[in-house]
């Protein structure tokens, strides 16, 4: 059971290594903090969190650092501290998405690289599943003979824009004739339009250089939904990068990698909606080590909404960082 003095004393230990970047021993916290009580006084509570796994000791020094748990314990404290959310708020989501003309991607990617800026970490803002929104609208494009745009509308107004290279000599009526078939027709012609026969799609009035080109459309849509995994959008990659040198390449290489996978998106997934939700090292992944993911729910409109992450070191500002999650609305 930890006492306040302890609980007092961890916060300086996690605040002043956040702040330092090295261990703290007893004689730092008498110069930094105004203590009431004797250096023996503070070893001796030191001991104490020590034995509570809260802090530990580096080889390389007499001072301590906090362990993954004593962070956890900090950070717990801020998260129930009250009125996170009633900072007064400086992000408008809505006006962000209206300022880069209603482009969801646009927009994330602006997101993302203004957290970086703000909060001096790498940023990820995982984006909707436009998989599991409808397509409301296909359209085709010539750019030559040979080559066609299939532009996919999503019902969450994401527009994806596809390249297809075909043999056949496609002109600018053909195109016409198919899309709006194709728009006429979407919901069907996604669910079974590789399943009309020749003769089928003869009936309806097509050639078989059309049959031909819409199975194309057909499968070439497929096959983008089949492998559409490309929800991040990153900010401040190079926030990790800047900091990799002999000490910390073991540490921040499989962060990248981790970021880079799906398994970050499937993280950030997985999190409550609570407004702020902390991941700390072990919690990740046991593989993982050092790092920290703190993270919030956002919302353009009803149909398009996603979490932002902020990922650091677990030596990490977690109130500054708190704090601008909480003015984002």
């Amino acid at each position: 059971m930890i006492t306040q003095r302890q609980l007092s004393i961890l916060n300086a230990i996690v605040e002043d290594y956040v702040e330092l970047g090295q261990p703290i021993g007893s004689s730092t916290l008498i110069k930094r903090h105004n203590v009431q009580v004797s250096p023996a006084t503070i070893r001796n509570e030191m001991k104490s969190l020590e034995a509570q796994d809260l802090i530990e000791k580096t080889h390389s020094s007499s001072g301590r650092i906090p362990s993954e748990a004593g962070f956890r314990l900090y950070v717990n404290q801020l998260l129930q501290q009250p009125d996170v959310e009633g900072h007064q708020s400086k992000l408008n989501l809505s006006t962000l998405f209206s300022e880069n003309h209603y482009d969801i991607s646009t927009t994330l990617d602006r997101l993302a690289q203004l957290f970086s800026d703000r909060s001096h970490y790498t940023t990820i803002v995982v984006g909707p599943d436009h998989t599991k929104s409808s397509i409301i609208d296909v359209h085709l494009m010539s750019v030559n003979a040979n080559h066609i745009i299939v532009v996919l509308i999503h019902q969450t107004g994401h527009v994806k824009h596809l390249h297809l290279s075909s043999t056949l000599d496609v002109d600018d009526k053909t195109i016409i004739k198919l899309s709006n078939f194709m728009s006429k027709n979407i919901e069907a012609f996604l669910n079974d339009g590789n399943q009309h026969h020749i003769d089928s799609y003869r009936l309806m009035g097509f050639s078989d250089a059309e049959v031909t080109l819409l199975l194309q459309v057909y499968y070439l849509i497929k096959k983008h939904l089949a492998s559409e995994t490309s929800r991040i959008h990153l900010g401040g990659k190079h926030q990790l990068i800047e900091r990799l040198n002999e000490n910390t390449v073991t540490s921040i290489q499989p962060i990248l990698k981790y970021i880079e996978s799906n398994q970050i998106t499937h993280l950030i997934d997985q999190v409550s909606d609570m407004p702020i939700h902390i991941s700390i090292g072990s919690e990740i992944d046991r593989n993982l080590q050092g790092i920290a993911i703190v993270t919030r729910p956002y919302m353009l409109t009803q149909d398009i909404e996603g979490h932002i992450a902020i990922v650091g070191p677990t030596a990490m500002r977690y109130q500054n960082v708190i704090q601008l999650l909480s003015q984002t609305r």
